[in-house]
């Protein structure tokens, strides 16, 4: 008899683990299917879009747009766009909810317009994708998620085009990242998220956070961004030594050598004059600046900067 009630056991496992392979598999498809939508959708120019084309229901639509909303043959450029960031923002989730979300090879599963981006320990992740906002600003939507245990945790991004406000405080950025790594100190293992982002046809951001998780929280421990004219990164981490290095050129939205986000801010808000950084032809003068942030056990703490004018050609 218990070897039957056994088996019986056995068996039952083995039709819900199958059940549970198979849901998976079809939210990863949908998803995909959207993805893959998605990716022939142009921003720039006036286009209008099906919704067979863009595979979305009339419930779809009352969804995202209300219940006001009348029967239509097509949708414009970016409402065809924000309806569809909608069902891969719902799949996304729903796949990463899963019960086995966590045996997924994410560097292979998804279309690839979906950036992953993961901790070096496998447990941080960031999903990010092209926003599409038909600007110069290259706007991404981001995702991030933790792997606690077996089960995935995601926290909220800072970022003003996000498809729902956030009900939390934040610490990551919403556009992205394009490396994460970890490293421990006192038992505690901190992650290190490097990022950047065109904001306008000569702006550019680079960023770095800096957090550490307690239980299912997360902690913000640094962050540090750089306004620039120039594309090339221009911050650098060195996990042997545990440290930051910043290296970049002044230029007008960045005309002094700032080695925190509060010198950068202090000096346009509080009207600092900047008359000895410009020559006699009151242009700028350039600087090469250098910044170097060592761990301390908590945080990055600034231990050496140097600024030197670059000497121009008369």
């Amino acid at each position: 008899m218990k070897r039957v009630l056994l088996i019986s056991c056995l068996l039952a496992y083995n039709l819900s683990a199958s059940a549970q392979s198979k849901s998976l598999k079809k939210s990863v498809a949908a998803l995909n299917m959207y993805l893959s939508v998605y990716d022939s959708l142009r921003s720039h120019g006036e286009h209008s879009y099906t919704p067979k084309f863009l595979k979305i229901t009339d419930a779809d639509m009352v969804k995202e747009f209300g219940e006001a909303i009348e029967k239509t043959d097509s949708l414009e450029t970016f409402d065809a766009i924000g309806i569809v960031q909608s069902k891969i923002d719902e799949l996304l989730r729903q796949v990463l909810t899963h019960k086995k979300a966590a045996k997924l090879d994410f560097q292979s599963a998804f279309h690839d317009n979906m950036s992953v981006v993961k901790s070096d320990d496998s447990r941080l992740y960031n999903f990010s994708m092209d926003g599409k906002s038909g600007g110069s600003y290259q706007f991404r939507m981001s995702w991030m998620y933790f792997l606690n245990g077996t089960h995935f945790i995601e926290f909220p991004v800072h970022d003003v085009w996000s498809i729902r406000e956030p009900e939390e405080l934040t610490v990551f950025e919403g556009n992205g990242y394009h490396d994460i790594r970890s490293f421990t100190a006192s038992n505690t293992v901190y992650y290190l998220l490097l990022g950047n982002v065109r904001t306008c046809g000569s702006c550019y951001v680079d960023y770095v956070t800096l957090v550490h998780f307690e239980k299912d929280d997360v902690a913000l421990d640094f962050e540090y961004a750089i306004d620039s004219r120039f594309y090339d990164q221009k911050i650098f981490f060195d996990k042997a030594s545990k440290s930051l290095s910043v290296f970049y050129d002044t230029d007008d939205l960045n005309e002094d050598c700032f080695c925190s986000n509060e010198e950068y801010q202090t000096y346009w808000t509080d009207g600092h004059s900047n008359n000895k950084l410009k020559n006699e032809d009151k242009l700028l003068k350039v600087q090469s600046c250098s910044c170097l942030f060592e761990f301390n056990g908590k945080t990055f703490v600034l231990t050496k900067r140097c600024a030197e004018f670059i000497k121009t050609e008369d």
